[in-house]
């Protein structure tokens, strides 16, 4: 399956991204960014091949691909520290994890090839391009061809609007931020590998350009997630999204590659999202 491929990439990319990221910090701290060396030239460099032209400069066109550099498909606060779980969930999360633990596959919804989940899906190491609309703001990502429609025409959806894998999602500007609502989504994901949710969750996504130390551009997405089933209260993570520009240069006009979930996918899971190691 090719996701195994583009698992493999991610993971290396992971890598240059932290010494990208140490560099940026560095480059405003001469004794760290000694200490750095060489590496940290080379990370330098892959940035630039990431974006050898910069992208729209108005700070509310998001035109273009962009990909988290450090993937991280988990629920960890930006200080570090675990959600606040409602104690249901802790014991139910603290299952998948031993399971997986013990050698198991753990699956999902995107393990069996239908829609991630929201944010599931931004978790996802895998390029994102974003499309604007009149009215609509869409989201085209690599990894499984998931698409998400964010109405800017709407401030709430529409009365029967029924539950989905990506749910409803509405946005607005905050100034320079795109703040983006989403509900009805349904049960069946998980917001990472090993928590779930419920029928009330609310995913609110803040949506802003920046740029680096190093004069790079980052699109930054501040998820709050809201579920009174399953947490104790809202909480915050972040992700940030290096512009990709080479990709329109290397990878056809669509400038994502195609992307096949259900081609030699083995993970066939029990009722409780488990395949056990044989």
């Amino acid at each position: 399956m090719r996701r195994s491929l583009l698992w493999a990439a991610a993971v290396a990319m992971a890598a240059l991204a932290g010494a990208a990221a140490a560099q940026d910090s560095g480059s405003q701290n001469p004794q760290a960014r000694d200490s750095l060396g060489a590496g940290a030239d080379r990370q330098l460099e892959q940035r630039k091949t990431w974006e050898p032209s910069a992208p729209p400069s108005d700070p509310r066109d998001f035109t273009g691909i962009w990909e988290v550099p450090n993937p991280k498909i988990d629920l960890k606060q930006d200080n570090g520290s675990d959600p606040p779980f409602t104690p249901g969930e802790a014991k139910s999360t603290q299952r998948m994890i031993d399971a997986e633990r013990a050698g198991n596959v753990i699956t999902d919804a995107a393990t069996q090839c239908f829609p991630h989940g929201v944010p599931r899906l931004t978790f996802a190491p895998y390029p994102i391009r974003f499309v604007h609309q009149p009215g609509k703001i869409l989201m085209l990502h690599e990894v499984a061809h998931n698409v998400r429609i964010i109405y800017m025409n709407r401030k709430a959806p529409p009365k029967n609007t029924p539950m989905s894998f990506l749910g409803y999602a509405v946005g607005h500007w905050d100034g320079a931020t795109l703040v983006v609502e989403t509900t009805h989504l349904n049960n069946q994901t998980r917001l990472d590998m090993h928590t779930s949710h419920g029928p009330q969750l609310k995913v609110t996504e803040r949506w802003t350009k920046q740029k680096t130390p190093a004069g790079f551009t980052d699109l930054v997405d501040v998820i709050t997630v809201d579920d009174p089933d399953h947490f104790t209260q809202p909480f915050s993570v972040t992700r940030r999204f290096a512009f990709r520009g080479d990709l329109e240069a290397t990878l056809w006009t669509a400038g994502v590659s195609e992307y096949s979930c259900e081609e030699n996918n083995r993970n066939v899971p029990d009722a409780a999202g488990i395949v056990t190691a044989k």
